[in-house]
């Protein structure tokens, strides 16, 4: 039985390049830096795919209270972490989107309106996506992002999507992309190359 895509949030800012999205959600329902997610636009006609640079906890006055003393009962680290809501903010960097005829690795036409749905990628759809590596560009090309450990952990869980067999072949195809991309910068690829080969 296929995957569902999970809701993991909705959109609180965004532009064509990318977009912010916030949820109330437990911690092993967050999303993942360098996963992929799609969010609504184009009133339901096409989706944004996204890739997760950031995610941040807003702030907590309740924590913020907590925090101040000097020892926290185990049961209120439980309530605050467990069973509270936690206030969570995740930004995605826009590397392209999905309409009636398939994914596009480009900018959007259209960014996501407020409030539209976030939903993380299942797995098949994040190999159909990254079966071409023109978003790799889009990624170096971001300013004032973690660009090289983003591109390297987007990758490797990109290769996870995939069954066994195909992993080391997806990372050898997507190492020489990289290689291409900056022949230039040695000292860069060999850290975005090192970290290809981190261990999850």
């Amino acid at each position: 039985m296929p995957e569902s895509p999970k809701m993991i949030g909705r959109v609180t800012r965004c532009s064509t390049r990318g977009f912010v999205g916030a949820m109330q959600i437990s911690e092993n329902a967050l999303p993942v830096f360098g996963s992929l997610c799609q969010a609504e636009a184009q009133g339901g006609r096409s989706y944004v795919v996204g890739l997760v640079y950031d995610i941040s906890i807003t702030d907590d006055q309740f924590a913020r209270q907590l925090a101040a003393l000097d020892e926290v009962p185990q049961e209120q680290i439980a309530d605050g972490q467990l069973n509270r809501q936690v206030p969570v903010e995740f930004s995605a960097l826009a590397v392209g989107f999905h309409d009636d005829d398939g994914f596009h690795q480009s900018l959007p036409p259209q960014p996501p309106l407020t409030l539209a749905s976030v939903f993380s990628m299942v797995p098949n759809d994040a190999v159909d996506f990254t079966s071409e590596l023109h978003f790799l560009q889009m990624i170096l090309n971001a300013p004032q992002l973690p660009v090289d450990e983003l591109l390297a952990t987007s990758l490797r869980l990109s290769a996870q999507a995939r069954p066994e067999e195909e992993r080391e072949r997806f990372l050898l195809q997507a190492g020489r992309e990289v290689a291409r991309l900056l022949a230039q910068d040695l000292t860069r690829l060999e850290n975005i190359l090192r970290g290809l080969r981190a261990k999850e």
